[in-house]
């Protein structure tokens, strides 16, 4: 695990080599992923099954493994997919990248539905998974500060009795911007006025105990700046609020602002990693900056606990051989994400160190 005094973010040592380079109602959309119900259509032969599922494990042409206890017919019907935040997002967009790449490899006859389930930042789409029939048939949208929500609003969807997680979407750094014209050219500069003026400088979050509010907060308790932190309906209103000039600052995450900084609305200042990102190599981090926190957001997707751990298990191999294929790739190239597919074992390990971190951190400063 990435150390730090600090840390919002994941150990990534052991998945990285495994790296492929918030609110409203509720609406219904199909992802286009299209996928047969049952094996897929390429297999060299019919498998064995006894009851139903498959007696033994076996590898279909696409080079997918379907373990011993998967249900012959699955998926026999559409897949839900929970999104408890607003639709656009890279998140969503990735999503569906990978959906649509495991319809063409796997030939199902079913779809992926997404569902948008916003509010209350992310605990209604969260609570309706977490009411759903743990039959493989929903799953849903789930980044590591959902345990904050988790920890802080005491909720039963945590790690430990709540989500198992399928598979890894993306690792996204901690990002901290300004409008363009800003006067403001660096961290350094930002902070300094903020500590000369306290609450003068306003700050757009997704949430005040997002993992942005929360390193916004660590960054008043090591710098002694108070910040007025103002929390907003998504990242696409944050980024137009300070574009526009209605607000001073942002703290969201590295691939939520791409387009705004590619369209000249916005400039960051610095990155949440320990290391430079490789899409903005010139920026700083904020421990370069002189400042001991770490920010970052590994976007996973989740199941309801209680799930045939087959079927957990052929849906993570789905998703980690979909994220692997070549134009898969060069897509998150092209949207500059660093997708991360660690498959489920891995994700579950890291979810479950990050709540740990969140644990110790309520210990000394709790958020509610």
């Amino acid at each position: 695990m990435r150390k730090t005094t600090k840390f919002l973010a994941l150990s990534l040592a052991a998945c990285m080599a495994l790296s492929l380079a918030a609110c409203g109602g509720s609406t219904s959309s199909s992802s286009g992923a299209a996928a047969s119900g049952g094996a897929a259509s390429g297999s060299a032969s019919a498998p064995a099954t006894q009851d139903g599922v498959l007696a033994e494990s076996f590898v279909d042409e696409a080079g997918i493994e379907h373990p011993a206890g998967l249900p012959e017919d699955y998926p026999s019907k559409d897949i839900t997919y929970i999104c408890p935040f607003a639709a656009g997002g890279t998140y969503d967009v990735w999503f569906r990248v990978l959906a649509e790449k495991v319809k063409e490899m796997e030939g199902w006859d079913h779809s992926f539905v997404v569902e948008y389930k916003e509010g209350a930042s992310g605990d209604v789409g969260w609570t309706a998974l977490y009411n759903s029939e743990p039959d493989g048939y929903t799953i849903g949208f789930c980044p590591t500060p959902y345990l904050i929500t988790c920890i802080g609003w005491d909720k039963p969807y945590g790690i430990d009795g709540g989500f198992d997680m399928v598979d890894s979407l993306m690792l996204d750094p901690g990002v901290i911007g300004v409008a363009a014209d800003s006067p403001y050219n660096s961290l350094n500069e930002l902070i300094d006025a903020a500590i000369a003026n306290p609450g003068e400088i306003s700050f757009g979050v997704t949430a005040v105990t997002a993992s942005e509010g929360l390193t916004l907060k660590l960054l008043e308790d090591e710098t002694g700046a108070q910040f007025n932190i103002i929390p907003f309906d998504g990242e696409s209103a944050i980024l137009t609020a300070v574009s526009g000039g209605h607000c001073d600052a942002f703290c969201l995450n590295v691939s939520d602002g791409k387009t705004f900084v590619d369209n000249g609305q916005v400039k960051y200042l610095a990155t949440g990693d320990t290391e430079r990102s490789s899409w903005y190599p010139d920026l700083p981090t904020y421990q370069e900056c002189g400042y001991d926190v770490v920010q970052y957001n590994c976007r996973a997707i989740a199941i309801r606990e209680g799930t045939d751990p087959a079927i957990i298990k052929y849906l993570s191999n789905c998703f980690e051989a979909a994220a692997a294929q070549p134009d898969v790739i060069a897509k998150a190239e092209e949207m500059q994400i660093t997708a991360v597919s660690m498959g489920t074992e891995k994700c579950n390990e890291l979810f479950e160190e990050q709540n740990q971190v969140y644990l110790d951190l309520w210990e000394t400063n709790p958020w509610n």
